[in-house]
């Protein structure tokens, strides 16, 4: 079944009475993988973004250790390393205070900040896939 829906996020960040939020960049990263804000509570943290990407069906794996070192360990340095893995696909990349998505080949696919020269520092690498069966 094909998801039909218009890609959705959240215009700016939902802070809840608990203190737990919904941010816009969590949350375009996730409608990115057709998980749209009005089917989960919060998307503020890893933990809660490849919680709901692993309820929903896909599998994510590290690969900080293979991708980030000492001398690429910032987003623009990390590009041609994700590149030469060789693995195809999608990969969410976490930032200090900063979600997106980046194909198989390094480039873009999902980032409400977007930097000319990017040397954020990388916190998480992870590669995801959608599971089948």
């Amino acid at each position: 079944m094909t998801n039909l829906r218009p890609p959705e996020t959240v215009k700016g960040h939902i802070t809840h009475d608990s203190g737990r939020r919904k941010t816009v960049c969590a949350s375009s990263v996730l409608a990115h993988f057709g998980i749209y804000p009005d089917t989960y509570n919060y998307a503020e943290n890893v933990g809660d973004v490849n919680r709901i990407l692993r309820d929903r069906g896909y599998s994510v794996r590290s690969r900080k250790s293979k991708i980030v070192t000492k001398k690429a360990n910032t987003l623009g340095g990390i590009r041609n390393r994700i590149k030469d893995l060789g693995e195809p696909g999608k990969y969410f990349i976490r930032v200090i205070g900063h979600a997106m998505v980046l194909d198989g080949e390094g480039k873009t696919v999902v980032d409400t900040d977007p930097r000319k020269r990017d040397r954020r520092k990388v916190t998480h690498v992870y590669k995801i896939n959608k599971n089948y069966g």
